[in-house]
């Protein structure tokens, strides 16, 4: 009974992490800063229950799948709370030169959100699908954002060259 809680807890908390990433990435590419900003204290708390749930099932003496399997959220997690709020630099989302730093923030959320997807198959195949249901709305979502800076970004050029 102890193990399903935490369980279920660990799903609860992914379902959550993909929502707020979710939203995240549709002000982002709508460019509602002050409404992503907003969110920033929500992800940085999230690394609360997710690290207090692994460390449960580590002394729990779960299995390996259910130690590793948060584990990539946990280092994204903390990673977005060194960089947004640790270091109070001002993210910036596209770069004409992508630095080493913004790679395995992508990496890690990439990966972070696959393992949640597993943590959750691992309880239960519903409940595996409702997550990765919820991660492939955070894809489409980083898709919208891309689209949209793509599309600002062609504007730009499109004015700069009627400008002329």
């Amino acid at each position: 009974m102890y193990g399903d809680i935490i369980d279920n807890l660990v799903v609860l908390f992914s379902l959550l992490f993909n929502i707020v990433m979710i939203l995240v990435f549709v002000f982002r590419g709508q460019g509602r800063t002050q409404s992503e900003a907003k969110l920033g204290p929500v992800s940085n708390l999230l690394l609360i229950p997710f690290s207090i749930l692994w460390l449960l099932n580590l002394l729990g003496n779960s299995d390996l799948g259910r130690l590793i399997t948060p584990f990539p959220a946990i280092m994204f997690l903390a990673y977005d709370l060194w960089y947004r709020t640790a270091t109070k630099r001002k993210p910036q989302h596209h770069p004409e030169n992508w630095p080493l730093g913004l790679y395995i923030y992508l990496l890690l959320y990439v990966i972070g959100g696959i393992m949640l997807n597993g943590y959750a198959f691992l309880v239960s195949l519903p409940y595996g699908f409702i997550v990765l249901s919820s991660y492939y709305g955070s894809l489409m979502a980083y898709g919208y954002y891309q689209y949209k800076h793509k599309k600002f970004k062609n504007s730009q050029k499109l004015q700069a060259i009627n400008n002329q």
